[in-house]
Order: structure tokens, then C-alpha cells, then sequence
């Protein structure tokens, strides 16, 4: 009987080294992406645009609609000297204040009832704000009759001068109303010219305040 002789180590099948053992005929880099990022990248991408898709949808469809809108005619920057007469200071002691700089804003508007209900004028204010100024300053609309007064002291300003759009004037739906608006600031016209903001916010009793921009 013969007996087989060990194999030498000659012999024995030689295996690599693990950095490029091979499983299934793929190499271990190919198993293992080196990007594992990569497949997220489009579920993220339909998960954004998604959101965008949202986003625009309630910007347009889930604010309010408007009740009113409002269109500037045509705007006058009048600057005035104003003489504020005498102060009392005392008993018999009278007292001469200083003339003072003041800028009156002629605003001719219409305003449009885009509502399906009638709408009341209730307020009219303006709000400007100077360069350097962190909020507005505001001055309500004059009265008729102050607007009246206003006209025959300065008929410079005839080209101007229309019916006044008063409070609580009625405006049915569809329809619109016109006239005139004038606020004063005691401000230098150089003052005014230097504003960053100005506009007019026309308030109702019952329905959204619609804002006009001024130049």
C-alpha cells in the first residue's frame, strides 16, 4: 500500500489578498458605491419642487381677494409759507409765532368696488416715510369745507380743484368713485422730495383697506 505524500506548500492554491478578493466575479469597490448619495438626489429634487408647486398655489389662491382698487388721477406737490399769527404767551402778553414751512400733496383718485357688497369710504390717511425715518408719518385727508378754503386762498391751484372724495361716501359693487384729497405735512418741499415711501390707505367700514401709491 502507498501512502500519499502531503502536499507541499508549493502545492496549495494561492489566495489574493482581501484588497481585491473577488465575490461573484465583482470586485469589493463595485459592491460598495462610493457615492451612497447619489440615489437620494431625485426623490429630493421631487420633494423641493413639490413644495414650490404648494407654495405658489396658496400665494395665489389662498390670500384674500381685495374689495377695492384704487388708480392715482394725477398727484400736486404745492409747497406753502404758512403765517401761524399771534400766540397768546400771557395775560397781555401776545406773542408772534415764526412763519413755517409746509407741503400740501393734491391727490386726484378713483376707487373701485371689486366686491360683490356695497363698500363705505370710512377713512383716508396718508403715510410717507422720509429717507433715514424707520416708520411713516401719516396726515388725514382734509375736510370739504378746508378744501374749499384751501382753493380760494391758492386758485393757482384751479387745475386741480375737483369734488373732494369724502368719508363715508357709498360705493355700489362694480362700481367706482372720484375726487380729490388733500394732506399737508409740515415738512420743507426738499423734505418731501427725499421720501423712500409714500401712499394712501383708503379704509372702509366693511371690507379690506386698499392702498394707493404715491410718487
Amino acid at each position: 500500500m502507498i501512502t500519499p505524500e502531503p502536499p507541499t506548500p508549493s502545492d496549495l492554491p494561492k489566495v489574493s489578498d482581501s484588497s481585491s478578493l473577488n465575490v461573484g466575479g465583482l470586485e469589493m469597490d463595485e459592491i460598495e458605491p462610493t457615492e451612497p448619495w447619489r440615489p437620494l438626489v431625485v426623490p429630493a429634487i421631487v420633494v423641493v419642487v413639490g413644495l414650490a408647486i404648494a407654495w405658489a398655489l396658496f400665494a395665489h389662491f389662498g390670500r384674500p381677494r381685495p374689495d377695492a382698487s384704487a388708480t392715482l388721477l394725477r398727484q400736486f406737490v404745492y409747497p406753502v409759507l404758512v403765517d401761524s399769527g399771534e400766540s397768546p404767551q400771557g395775560p397781555g402778553m401776545p406773542g408772534t409765532l415764526p412763519e413755517q414751512n409746509e407741503t400740501v400733496i393734491l391727490v386726484q383718485a378713483r376707487v373701485t368696488n371689486i366686491s360683490k357688497q356695497p363698500l363705505t369710504v370710512f377713512d383716508l390717511v396718508s403715510d410717507v416715510k422720509l429717507g433715514g425715518e424707520a416708520f411713516g408719518s401719516q396726515s388725514s385727508a382734509a375736510l370739504p369745507a378746508d378744501i374749499d378754503k384751501f382753493m380760494q386762498r391758492f386758485p393757482e391751484l384751479a387745475s386741480m380743484n375737483m369734488p373732494p372724495l369724502t368719508r363715508h361716501t357709498m360705493i355700489a359693487p362694480g362700481g367706482s368713485a372720484e375726487g380729490l384729497m388733500v394732506f399737508a405735512y409740515p415738512w420743507t418741499k426738499n423734505q418731501w422730495n427725499q421720501h423712500k415711501e409714500a401712499h394712501v390707505i383708503i379704509s372702509f367700514a366693511r371690507g379690506r383697506s386698499v392702498m394707493l401709491p404715491l410718487q
